[in-house]
């Protein structure tokens, strides 16, 4: 069974804390071993940035301009300037470093990567880096950084064993500590059944999984968890857990005595009265969607704020008053950054009426609207059309018919697809519309099946490229059917799925291809606010709902990374996420197709 389902893919927020927490382990090592090239790495403890640090000792041997690079590149990512650090070691000749410097840049590289949330990046620069000729400090980062990216990519096994190595690294009883917690939280995601499987070996990760599986059941009605661990601590006697770690784990100390005892490690709390504006709806034909989006950022503040202190959020019914003045009121309340508005005209009235002097993250998209501080992000159709038709290209589609509904907004669907479709070199050979309202798609499938027919009278492969709902779509499928003979291809747009399984049904819509948000499949988006994982959030909402949830979701996760989406990428829930030159968050999206009713996932379109 695959781990990468049962991993904890952090907010976007907290990633940074995270990252340059967990590399404080570095700076806090022991004295350099001698005889290797000293590079050290020393990163803040907080994503803010701050004024960069006096160039550390160990760089003496920067004595030429890519070792001055660099140490520049060093410097910047202590700074929590991670452009700036990828643009020192733009500057680096790779092929003229010697191994050990070349080993600190592939391991900088990853760094930087890390700091951006592309993982997979990190993970190819990582394999760059042998660690063996590292300092002692920057093996520690390297460990570090290899357990981050897996827990991050969905693979807890390997980030386990990441953090094995590590923990004989480390010298410091609080850092030993801090690793073994990590080690066995990463562990408690694994299903019972995972942490069961069959281990001829009886190793120091055995040990791990075993206790693990204990910890896991400890708050089970009639479970001994003290008696199971006396037997783990028999099975394993010399296991680096055998010690007052964990005691330490299965008792923490109240908040408040912990923050007693390690203050210097407590990130700084929001200044007073600081706060996270929401406009959203309260009443109305968009208060449903408001409903739902409002479930994604709570739970995603939940979670941000079990690892550090947040900003709280603050509600503001967009509806009760002008919104620039609605606008207005938050920002004298304290409001740092702002989400929402959702309605469209609310969002051009408030660009058009008002200075933005707090960022604001739109939760819609307003085509040819531009305006400093103001950034646009919804499930726009511009995002879907523009992966499916990338995802029909790849399959090597050459000429498509268009079927989308005969209304305002199917009229701008088929817009997008056309376009998208045009500037991939496709041609269209067959647009048709349908009536929502009418059920019987033969005469339109007849008309739009007579396209595949070339002047030779012979058939060619054909892409249709619909959007239905579910419901129209389980009739439109059937009707289908009998034109396999003829190379056609189905390509719907996301809203053929609701974002629930339902295999009874869906089982009528054969092996239609479609784009759909990562969140929505288990193996595309895991973790602590992936779909299974917050169901009890969702499962109540109408199908109409259900993915706005994840907006809401990585709304909160990007608000305060907005400026370094202009330059790398964020592993949202919507998808991957990137700021385009008009301040639009623009999505790549997992594709997949229906197989016995069930969406598979294939990856995301590249």
């Amino acid at each position: 069974m695959s781990h990468r389902k049962f991993a904890a893919i952090m907010p976007c927020r907290v990633l940074n804390r995270w990252f340059f927490g967990l590399l404080l382990l570095a700076a806090c090592s022991e004295q350099p071993v001698k005889n290797k090239t000293q590079l050290e790495v020393r990163p803040q403890t907080s994503a803010r940035k701050a004024k960069p640090a006096e160039p550390p000792r160990s760089y003496r041997m920067a004595d030429n301009q890519n070792s001055l690079h660099l140490l520049d590149a060093d410097t910047r990512l202590q700074a929590g300037d991670s452009q700036a650090a990828q643009k020192a070691l733009d500057k680096i000749n790779a092929e003229q470093l010697p191994p050990e410097l070349f080993s600190k840049y592939k391991l900088l590289q990853a760094q930087v990567a890390l700091s951006m949330g592309d993982a997979e990046q990190a993970l190819k620069k990582l394999e760059g880096v042998r660690p063996a000729i590292l300092t002692d400090a920057d093996q520690i980062a390297y460990y570090q950084s290899v357990a981050f990216v897996h827990a991050l990519l969905g693979d807890v096994v390997p980030s386990v064993r990441a953090r094995l190595k590590l923990g004989r690294l480390l010298q410091k009883p609080e850092q030993q500590k801090q690793n073994i917690i990590a080690i066995l939280d990463a562990l408690s995601v694994l299903p019972l059944e995972t942490l069961s499987g069959p281990s001829p070996i009886v190793d120091e990760l055995s040990g791990w999984m075993a206790l693990a599986k204990i910890l896991k059941q400890r708050n089970v009605a009639g479970f001994d968890t003290a008696g199971q661990i006396q037997q783990w601590r028999q099975m394993f006697p010399g296991h680096p857990a055998n010690a007052d770690y964990l005691q330490a784990y299965l008792n923490p100390p109240p908040a408040s005595e912990q923050a007693a005892q390690e203050p210097e490690q407590q990130a700084q709390p929001p200044a007073p009265g600081s706060t996270i504006a929401v406009l959203l709806p309260s009443s109305g034909s968009y208060a449903s969607a408001a409903k739902a989006i409002r479930e994604g950022l709570t739970v995603a503040h939940r979670l941000a704020a079990s690892a550090a202190p947040q900003m709280p959020l603050k509600y503001y019914d967009s509806e009760k008053d002008d919104i620039a003045n609605v606008y207005r009121q938050a920002v004298s309340d304290g409001a740092k950054q702002v989400i929402g508005p959702l309605v469209k005209e609310q969002i051009q009235s408030l660009a058009q009426s008002t200075e933005l002097s707090v960022p604001v993250l739109a939760l819609n998209h307003v085509e040819n609207l531009s305006k400093t501080n103001l950034y646009q992000f919804g499930l726009s159709p511009i995002d879907d059309a523009e992966q499916l038709v990338q995802k029909a290209k790849r399959d090597g589609q050459q000429n498509a018919v268009l079927l989308t509904p005969d209304t305002t907004q199917g009229q701008r669907v088929r817009h997008y697809l056309m376009s998208a479709w045009q500037a991939v070199g496709g041609a269209v050979v067959g647009v048709e519309s349908y009536d929502p309202k009418q059920h019987d798609f033969a005469a339109i499938v007849k008309t739009l099946l007579s396209s595949s027919v070339s002047a030779n009278g012979q058939k060619q492969p054909l892409a249709l490229f619909v959007s239905a709902s579910p419901e129209l779509a389980r009739e439109l499928a059937p009707q289908l059917k009998y034109s396999q003979s003829s190379d056609l291809s189905v390509y719907a747009m996301p809203n053929i799925y609701s974002g629930r399984q339902n295999p009874v049904r869906d089982s009528e819509l054969g092996k239609i291809n479609f784009c759909d948000l990562p969140w929505v499949f288990s193996d595309a988006y895991t973790g602590a606010l992936s779909q299974q994982a917050v169901q009890n959030t969702w499962q109540g909402l109408s199908d109409s709902q259900v993915k706005l949830v994840a907006l809401g979701i990585d709304a909160y996760n990007i608000i305060g990374q907005l400026p370094q989406l202009a330059g790398g990428s964020y592993a949202g829930a919507t998808g991957r996420l990137s700021l385009n030159g008009e301040n639009r968050v623009t999505r790549k999206l997992v594709c997949a197709q229906f197989k016995g009713g069930v969406p598979v996932a294939s990856g995301f379109v590249e």
